[in-house]
């Protein structure tokens, strides 16, 4: 270690301890002029309430500013000589010694530490609450590194302001660190090729690792996964239903439960009509029919009968329907009950409900 490496750890250790020590002197000083009068003399004064004088605690204040300034000094030298994080341990340090009995530095704020530079380019930084000590921003709390390839692709797929958004929603909410939630967004990235549908993801803060899951599941079907993955970008992009999303949902949920997902978004067409069965399976070498609304109101009539009269065809005895949200509306619950009652009646097929609640709103 150099000499200068030496004294800087010598002038921390030795204002740790002038702080520890003399931070309570300092508060009772402070506070003691502050909140204290001093009476005039009977004979001077205009003898009226109100007209005392009011000391200046410019010694106090004055105290606690020289305070700061040498330990942005310290900082700054630890910074240079040491190592960044040598530097953001001792402002944490100091931090927590240092009361502060004028709110000089009180109020830290999420934000970024720069720990390293390569040219005019930062090749690493760290977020987390931030405090302001003269235009020097001090680490009081670090929650997570940042690597400039991740800071850069971010920037790069989506924008400068995103790097703050993320920090705030995944790292600082969820307690996630910075990387692992990128390397999610860069795996997401491959099955949302449009670039609205993949900012919808942050915008309406989706977990990252559950999505990444689901977008896996389903582009990992055979037959219909690719189909899926379109539909998924093209609806986030344009009508932002969630529906084909809520497919994908339902696909990694019944695998989960090991079924077999044989097919996705195949077209039928019966005598009744044409429409879409979304998801094909089997378990235990019998087939089922699975169809997938976000809510219940969007369940009708006509479609059940067309699944129905195909699955009849096709030799299969059961359709599930999942659904996301309910429904008040009796008119349409007393529609989609005539319906599994038709197809029992016409067809042989049972229509079973189950609510999964979605996980992606």
């Amino acid at each position: 270690m150099g000499w200068r490496r030496f004294l800087a750890l010598a002038l921390v250790f030795l204002f740790l301890g002038m702080t520890v020590s003399g931070a309570s002197a300092t508060a009772s000083f402070v506070n003691s002029t502050t909140n204290s009068t001093v009476k005039v003399p009977h004979e001077l004064g205009p003898g009226k309430p109100g007209d005392e004088v009011q000391p200046q605690a410019v010694p106090g204040i004055v105290l606690v500013i020289g305070a700061i300034l040498v330990d942005n000094a310290l900082s700054l030298a630890i910074e240079h000589y040491v190592s960044p994080e040598a530097a953001m341990a001792y402002d944490a340090l100091s931090a927590i010694l240092a009361p502060d009995p004028t709110d000089i530095v009180r109020g830290g704020k999420w934000g970024i530490k720069i720990l390293a530079k390569d040219g005019d380019e930062i090749s690493r930084f760290s977020m987390g609450i931030v405090k302001d000590y003269l235009g020097h921003k001090i680490m009081v709390r670090e929650f997570t590194k940042v690597s400039r390839e991740n800071a850069r692709w971010v920037v790069n797929e989506l924008g400068k302001q995103y790097l703050e958004e993320i920090g705030e929603k995944y790292v600082k909410r969820r307690g996630m660190d910075f990387d692992e939630v990128v390397g999610s967004l860069r795996r997401i990235r491959k099955w949302l090729t449009n670039k609205n549908a993949f900012k919808e993801v942050i915008r309406r803060d989706w977990d990252v690792k559950k999505l990444e899951e689901v977008l896996n599941d389903a582009s990992n079907v055979k037959h219909g996964g690719s189909k899926l993955i379109k539909r998924v970008n093209a609806d986030l992009r344009d009508d932002k239903t969630l529906g084909p999303l809520y497919e994908a949902e339902v696909v990694s949920y019944l695998k989960k439960n090991r079924w077999t997902i044989k097919e996705v978004e195949k077209d039928v067409i019966t005598s009744i009509g044409k429409t879409e069965i979304d998801i094909i399976v089997k378990k235990r070498g019998r087939e089922v029919y699975i169809e997938c609304k976000r809510s219940f109101s969007q369940i009708k009539k006509n479609q059940l009968l067309i699944q129905a009269e195909y699955a009849k065809k096709n030799g299969v005895d059961k359709i599930y329907v999942y659904y996301s949200r309910g429904t008040s509306n009796p008119r349409g619950y007393y529609d989609v009950m005539s319906a599994i009652r038709e197809a029992k009646s016409k067809f042989g097929v049972d229509i079973e409900l189950v609510q999964k609640i979605s996980e992606f709103n």
